[in-house]
């Protein structure tokens, strides 16, 4: 991961408050592109510029190139408005072990699966286990990706819960692990329409949590089609049960004994 910095001059008597609002309504757009990764931080004015420190996948996630029409025409808007140029640099590399972007042409599937403390991407490559650049999903268009950020930002709300303890938590792991509750028909939903739009099989990861012997959880069956989906070594390092017919992954419960 990058941390970017975005910046532009104001060589303009333009108001500075609608300025500094599409600015951050910009962040916004990059956000949803994916071209901006995590929450983005709020932008700030500093004597005659406008500038934001943001997070990216790749130090080439800010191109042009992977603009849409509403970021493109956004930008020329606010140069138009402030008569300069907007600039990005990269100011640094993240020094924490994070996974890098997938350079795969055509990988073998992808995963959707994301958790709390997440903060570089939802959609895994099931080939090079990296993340996939939403903004190089040229087949995506922007009500997928609203659904993708309204999935993500669900389940992380859910997983939050469930850390806490206190308040909703049952419900809240319900919701994670149960491929018929409203957060796991999102989600499919999302890996239906992600299949049809690349011709790529994804898979949505169910959560698994509870106190229960690591025999009898092998023993568990495909809580979609009751189908056995153990597998005997796991998939990329972490995924212990896979059903090909439900595009349905889990893992072992962390708390099996």
């Amino acid at each position: 991961m990058y941390k970017q910095k975005l910046s532009i001059s104001i060589n303009s008597s333009f108001d500075r408050t609608k300025l500094c609002d599409e600015f951050e309504i910009l962040m916004s757009n990059l956000c949803k592109r994916g071209q901006i990764i995590g929450p983005y931080e709020t932008p700030f004015i500093a004597e005659n510029a406008l500038i934001a420190y943001q997070t990216t996948l790749e130090d080439t996630s800010l191109s042009e190139k992977y603009y849409d029409e509403y970021t493109a025409k956004r930008i020329g808007d606010i140069e138009n408005w402030c008569n300069s140029t907007l600039r990005t640099e990269v100011i640094g590399k993240a020094i924490s072990d994070h996974r890098g972007a997938c350079q795969c042409k055509k990988p073998d599937f992808y995963v959707l699966f994301t958790h709390a403390l997440n903060d570089t991407g939802f959609l895994e490559c099931g080939t090079c286990n990296q993340i996939v650049p939403l903004y190089k999903l040229a087949q995506l268009n922007y009500d997928d990706r609203h659904e993708m950020l309204s999935w993500e930002t669900n389940y992380k709300s859910c997983d939050n819960l469930q850390l806490n303890c206190t308040v909703g938590e049952k419900w809240a792991t319900m919701q994670m692990s149960d491929p018929k509750s409203s957060l796991s028909k999102q989600g499919t939903a999302i890996c239906q329409r992600i299949w049809e739009a690349t011709e790529i099989p994804t898979y949505y990861y169910l959560h698994n949590y509870r106190r229960i012997s690591l025999q009898k959880d092998k023993e568990r069956l495909c809580p979609s089609c009751h189908g056995n989906w153990l597998l005997k070594k796991p998939l990329l390092d972490f995924y212990n049960f896979k059903c090909e017919k439900c595009k349905l992954l889990s893992t072992f419960s962390p708390v099996a004994f």
